[in-house]
């Protein structure tokens, strides 16, 4: 049977002309206040019941919008299920041409969407682990997202430090455990999780130390830029 689900967004897409955007099947709906941001999204499914049509589209959407969050590293955070209905038309929100908000225009995300990713056999837990390392607002699972991006591709630390210091350089090296010369990337990756495990050379970073968060935040836009860089190279976006 055909459910047709709803869910509530938070994100900053626009839509155009305060209509509704469809990309591959999903559909952003705004509000019908006047506001053309995106407030909701839709798709259709198949399912024996409303419960496991509920479960089927979470997970398609949450597999969709971590799709488009590599283009323009916006947050799109899934929230509550407004809707599950049967039946075989899409809803349709009424055409307003009210106030526009700033954010991203929902034409250039769907152009991008087309040209870069449509059709295309992708890789999803590297782009679950950014689109978590977006949406996340601790500095510390940040950075263990965007790491694990890494590790997804390359395996180990020996693997993602050689590959650093190609796209970085200059990059400040650390010694590790047993003296191994690591990047200071993943020096701090060592320290928020593994060293917790035996404690045996690094002594872990704690949320509730200042200095900590600031040696973690001081860091995070470089391992978000080469997480991003490189799903864009092995998926080629």
């Amino acid at each position: 049977m055909k459910y047709i689900v709803t869910q509530r967004i938070d994100c900053v897409l626009i839509i155009p002309d305060g209509k509704q955007l469809e990309i591959d099947g999903f559909i952003f709906l705004c509000d019908v206040d006047g506001n053309n941001s995106a407030k909701y999204i839709q798709t259709e499914v198949e399912a024996h019941t409303k419960e496991e049509a509920q479960r089927k589209a979470h997970k398609l959407f949450a597999h969709f919008l971590s799709k488009i969050t590599i283009f323009h590293n916006s947050k799109y955070t899934l929230l509550e299920i407004i809707s599950v209905t049967d039946g075989k038309t899409t809803a349709v929100n009424k055409s307003i041409l009210g106030r526009l908000n700033l954010g991203i225009d929902g034409g250039l995300i769907k152009d991008d969407y087309v040209k870069s990713i449509k059709n295309k056999r992708l890789r999803i837990r590297p782009l679950q682990h950014y689109s978590d390392g977006i949406n996340s607002i601790d500095p510390f699972d940040q950075f263990r997202n965007y790491y694990l991006v890494l590790e997804y591709y390359l395996k180990d630390t020996r693997g993602i430090t050689n590959w650093i210091k190609i796209k970085e350089p200059k990059i400040e090296m650390k010694k590790g455990m047993n003296n191994y010369s690591m990047t200071v990337i993943s020096w701090i990756r060592h320290k928020l999780s593994h060293s917790k495990k035996n404690n045996k050379g690094l002594t872990p970073l704690s949320i509730s130390k200042p200095e900590d968060v600031l040696l973690v935040q001081k860091h995070l836009p470089i391992i978000q830029n080469l997480a991003r860089e490189i799903i864009r190279d092995y998926e080629k976006i």
